[in-house]
C-alpha cells in the first residue's frame, strides 16, 4: 500500500470499545462472584493464549444465556461480542452479535442496537465485505441522528465515506465526508476532522485532482497539531502528501516530505507499518530520479520489516517496486521473480489493486508468456470493474432505505404480505419474460449481424467480378481496336500503296516527285499503325490490373472523403488471377479497415 488512509477495521473497533462499554447497565457485571459472567469476560482478557482465553469467553456466554433480565443478557451479550471479535472468533462474534440485535430490537434499546449494528460495520469492514460494511454504518448513523447525537452520527459518517473511498464510490465518499464534517466542525472533534479532510485529500489523489488533494491534507495537518493525545497522523499526512506529488511525477518534493516523516520522534516504535512504507515510498522516489544510492538498501529493509509484520499489501508493493527496479538494470530473471511472487501473495491475499498492477508487469517483463498475462489483466480488471459499479449501486439502495420505510413494511398485514407475494412472483415472471425475450432478440439480432457479413462478402465478390468483367470489356475493346487497325486500316493503307506504286509510269518530274512523297508518307503511317498496334495488343493480352484497380479505387474514395494524399504501389511480379478470391477478398478487408482506422485516430 503504498498511500495510507490510517484508518483501518482495527482503529474503528478500538474507537467502538468506549461505546460499548460506555452504557453498561450499573454495576451487575462487575461482582466479585467467581462463576459470573464478568468474572470469566475479565478472566478471557487476562488469560494466556487463544484456547485458555476462548474457553473463558464461552462460559462467560453459556451464563448470559441463563440471566432472567433482558435487558442486562443484552448488555452481555454486546460484551461478549465484542470479545469474540477481539479474539478472532468471526463465528462465534456473529452468532451472539445477532441475539444482541434481536434483543435490542425487542426491548426498544436504541443505543444498543446502534453499538450493535456499529460493531457489525467494524466486522465487515476487517474482512472487506464493503456493501455489508456500508449498509451496518448506515442502520448505526440513522439510529445516531434520531437521537440527535451528533457526534457518533458524524463518526458513522466517516465512516460509510471510507468504505465508499475503498470503493472507488469517490463522489459518494466526497458528500458523504462533507456531511460528517458539517457535524463535527461545531463539535471541536479535531481527531474525527483529521480524519475526514484526510479522506477527502486521498479522494481528490485518486481522482488526479492533486492541487485540491494537497489542499485538503494541509487542512488535515492543521486539525493534526490541535490534538493533545500523541499519535502517528503527522508523519502519516506527510506520506500521503509525498504520494501525491510522486503521482504527479515530482519525486524532489515528494522525498522531502517522505524524509521529512521518516525523521518523526518515535515512528519507528509507534507505527512499523507506516514507517516501513515511508521507506519503501523514499526507495522508489530515487529510483524514478536515476539515484540508485542506497536505493536497494532501502528497498529490502521495508521489506524485511513488512515480512516480520505480515503487511501482506505492503509485501506486494515491495516486490513490485523491486522488480521494476531490477529490470531497469537489465536484471530480468530477477525482476520476472519479484513480479511472479508479488503476483502469486497479491491473488492469495484478494489485494485485486496490486494482482493488476503485477499482472501488467509481467506481461512486459515476460515476453514468452505476455499475451497469458495481459489477457489475465482484462480479464480481472472487467470483473473489478463490474463489482465495484455493483457495490456502488447497493450503496445508492442503502440509502433509500430509511427507517421509515422499513418501519412501514413491518407493520403491513398479513393481506398486505401476501399481496407482496403474489405481485413479487408476478414480477419474477415478468423478468423471466423479458429475459427471454431479450436473449430472444440477442440472437435474432446476432443472426442478423452473421447474415449481413455474409451480404457483405457477397457483394465484395460481386464488386470483384464487376470489375473483372469492366477490365475485360477494356481489354477486348483494345484487342478489338488493334486488330481493326491491322486488319482494316493498315490494309487499305496498303492498297493505297499499291496503287501509287502503278503510277510509276509516269514520268514527269512533278508527278515522280509527288509520287516519292505520298509513298514515304503513307510507309511512315503504317509503320506508327503497327506499331500503336502491337502495344495496345500487348497490354490487352498481359495486363490484369482488376483487383488493382479496385484497391486504388478505395483509395481514391478514401482519400476524397478524408482529405489525405497516397501513393500507390504494387508488385508487378504478382499474378494476381492465380490468387484465390478469398484471400483478396480478406486483404481486401484489411486495407478498408486500417484506412478507416487511420482517418479515425
Amino acid at each position: 500500500m503504498r498511500y495510507l488512509y490510517f484508518f483501518t477495521p482495527f482503529l474503528v473497533w478500538f474507537l467502538a470499545v468506549p461505546i460499548s462499554s460506555k452504557t453498561i447497565e450499573g454495576k451487575a457485571m462487575f461482582t466479585k462472584d467467581n462463576d459470573s459472567v464478568a468474572f470469566y469476560i475479565k478472566a478471557s482478557k487476562k488469560a494466556v493464549g487463544h484456547q485458555k482465553r476462548k474457553t473463558n469467553l464461552d462460559r462467560a456466554y453459556q451464563l448470559a444465556l441463563q440471566e432472567k433480565k433482558d435487558s442486562l443478557q443484552n448488555v452481555y451479550f454486546s460484551r461478549i461480542a465484542l470479545n469474540y471479535y477481539r479474539l478472532g472468533d468471526s463465528l462465534s462474534f456473529r452468532k451472539v452479535n445477532t441475539l444482541s440485535i434481536k434483543l435490542s430490537a425487542k426491548l426498544g434499546d436504541s443505543i444498543r442496537l446502534a453499538y450493535n449494528y456499529w460493531d457489525l460495520g467494524n466486522y465487515y469492514s476487517k474482512y472487506e465485505v464493503k456493501d455489508s460494511a456500508y449498509y451496518n454504518y448506515f442502520q448505526a448513523q440513522k439510529i445516531f441522528e434520531k437521537l440527535n447525537d451528533k457526534y457518533y452520527s458524524g463518526k458513522m459518517l466517516l465512516n460509510m465515506a471510507i468504505v465508499q473511498s475503498d470503493s472507488k464510490d469517490y463522489t459518494g465518499s466526497e458528500i458523504t465526508t462533507i456531511k460528517a464534517i458539517q457535524l463535527l466542525k461545531p463539535l471541536g472533534k479535531y481527531k474525527q476532522l483529521y480524519r475526514c479532510y484526510n479522506n477527502l485529500g486521498i479522494i481528490y489523489n485518486e481522482l488526479k485532482e492533486y492541487d485540491k488533494a494537497l489542499a485538503y491534507h494541509q487542512k488535515a495537518l492543521a486539525y493534526e497539531q490541535k490534538i493533545e493525545a500523541t499519535n502517528t497522523f503527522k508523519p502519516n499526512t506527510l506520506n500521503n502528501i509525498g504520494v501525491v506529488y510522486k503521482n504527479k511525477k515530482d519525486y524532489h518534493k515528494a522525498i522531502v516530505y517522505y524524509q521529512q516523516a521518516l525523521h518523526e520522534e518515535h515512528l519507528k516504535t509507534n507505527n512499523m507499518k507506516l514507517y516501513a512504507m515511508l521507506l519503501d515510498n523514499l526507495a522508489y522516489s530515487k529510483y524514478q530520479l536515476q539515484d540508485t544510492i542506497g536505493v536497494e538498501k532501502l528497498f529490502y529493509t521495508s521489506l524485511r520489516i513488512r515480512d516480520s509484520i505480515q503487511d501482506l499489501s505492503g509485501i506486494v508493493v515491495n516486490k513490485l517496486h523491486l522488480a521494476e527496479f531490477k529490470a531497469t538494470y537489465k536484471d530480468t530473471l530477477t525482476a520476472l521473480q519479484w513480479a511472479t511472487e508479488a503476483k502469486d501473495l497479491a491473488i492469495h491475499s484478494e489485494n485485486h489493486k496490486d494482482a493488476l498492477t503485477a499482472l501488467l508487469l509481467l506481461s512486459k517483463l515476460d515476453k514468452k508468456n505476455g499475451y497469458r498475462y495481459a489477457n489475465r489483466y482484462i480479464v480481472l480488471n472487467d470483473s473489478l470493474l463490474q463489482e465495484e459499479r455493483v457495490i456502488r449501486n447497493k450503496f445508492a439502495r442503502i440509502r433509500f432505505e430509511t427507517d421509515e420505510f422499513i418501519e412501514e413494511n413491518e407493520l403491513l398485514s398479513d393481506e398486505n404480505k401476501r399481496f407482496l407475494l403474489y405481485a413479487g412472483v408476478l414480477g419474477a415472471l415478468l423478468v423471466l419474460f423479458y429475459v427471454i425475450v431479450r436473449q430472444r432478440f440477442r440472437n435474432a439480432k446476432l443472426e442478423l449481424e452473421q447474415q449481413q457479413q455474409l451480404a457483405n462478402e457477397e457483394i465484395y465478390n460481386l464488386m470483384l467480378v464487376q470489375q473483372t468483367k469492366v477490365d475485360e470489356g477494356r481489354r477486348n475493346e483494345k484487342k478489338r481496336i488493334s486488330q481493326e487497325l491491322h486488319d482494316g486500316v493498315l490494309g487499305k493503307l496498303l492498297g493505297t500503296r499499291l496503287i501509287l506504286g502503278t503510277l510509276y509510269d509516269k514520268a514527269d518530274e512533278t508527278s515522280i516527285v509527288k509520287r516519292e512523297k505520298c509513298l514515304d508518307d503513307l510507309q511512315d503511317i503504317e509503320e506508327e499503325i503497327r506499331d500503336v498496334s502491337h502495344r495496345l495488343h500487348n497490354k490487352a493480352l498481359d495486363a490484369d490490373i482488376g483487383y488493382l484497380q479496385l484497391v486504388e479505387d478505395l483509395l481514391e474514395k478514401q482519400s476524397l472523403i478524408s482529405e489525405f494524399s497516397y501513393k500507390f504501389k504494387s508488385d508487378e511480379t504478382i499474378n494476381w488471377k492465380e490468387i484465390q478470391g478469398d484471400l483478396k477478398m480478406n486483404l481486401y478487408r484489411i486495407l478498408q479497415e486500417s484506412i478507416q482506422n487511420i482517418n479515425k485516430y
